[in-house]
């Protein structure tokens, strides 16, 4: 417990001190980030990493580099299912919502999420490792560094959309999911290859709207069509 505790302090103070200086060095929109938002995402993460914890298990076997990826690759695909299911299912995105509350995207966002979301994404990671035959230890480090490059996704940077976006998730690609008056897109948390290959790939644009508005409560799109939700003012 007194690691845990340890490790999500240290990670929390990482974080605090390198976005917050990096969004006040290269913004990508001005909107300042509220201390409460802060203290609020902080407790989600621990939740968070409590409830990873819990469905991580230890394996004797010994994990192997072509088993690791090849549980890195399962573990993103199902994470890509789940997460689009989140924004396709009614009674699954009751809970995604708070990760798309309508505030100014910044880096806290990342750790603005339910606990249900939470062992949602936690359980496609473990069954990635169940499959590939990897220990649950490797796949441990696999959701620290996941949740430390979501932080990266997240934040409120001028990164500007490249080539790079169809290769490996940047914040131009994943800001563009976050666009809530554009139609759903990107859900990939590593590889928008995910994305070319079922239909849902949108390239990024520095000048996308983010945040801003309030969003209603029949929000979700149903039809691949529409808009993910409708907003209206605050």
């Amino acid at each position: 417990m007194a690691s845990f505790a340890l490790g999500w302090l240290a990670f929390v103070a990482w974080a605090i001190a390198t976005f917050t200086a990096l969004e006040r060095l290269v913004p990508r929109h001005r909107a300042p980030l509220p201390v409460h938002r802060i203290a609020i995402a902080a407790a989600l993460l621990a939740a968070e990493g409590a409830i990873a914890r819990a469905l991580v298990w230890t394996s004797p076997d010994p994990s192997s580099l072509a088993r690791a990826v090849l549980a890195w690759l399962l573990a993103e695909a199902a994470h890509y299912a789940v997460h689009r299911a989140m924004h396709r299912v009614p009674w699954l995105w009751r809970f995604h919502r708070l990760h798309h509350d309508g505030e100014p995207l910044a880096w806290a966002t990342a750790w603005y999420v339910h606990p249900v979301d939470a062992a949602l994404f936690a359980a496609a990671t473990t069954l990635g490792a169940v499959v590939a035959g990897e220990g649950a230890p490797a796949m441990l480090w696999f959701l620290v560094g996941r949740r430390a490059w979501t932080v990266v996704l997240h934040a409120n940077l001028a990164w500007p959309p490249s080539a790079i976006d169809r290769v490996v998730a940047t914040p131009a690609f994943h800001h563009r999911h976050h666009c809530e008056e554009l139609p759903p897109a990107n859900f990939a948390s590593t590889l928008p290859l995910l994305d070319q290959l079922f239909g849902t790939f949108a390239p990024g644009r520095l000048a996308d709207h983010l945040g801003g508005g309030s969003m209603s409560s029949t929000a979700i799109d149903t039809s691949g069509n529409a808009s993910m939700w409708t907003r209206s003012p605050r």
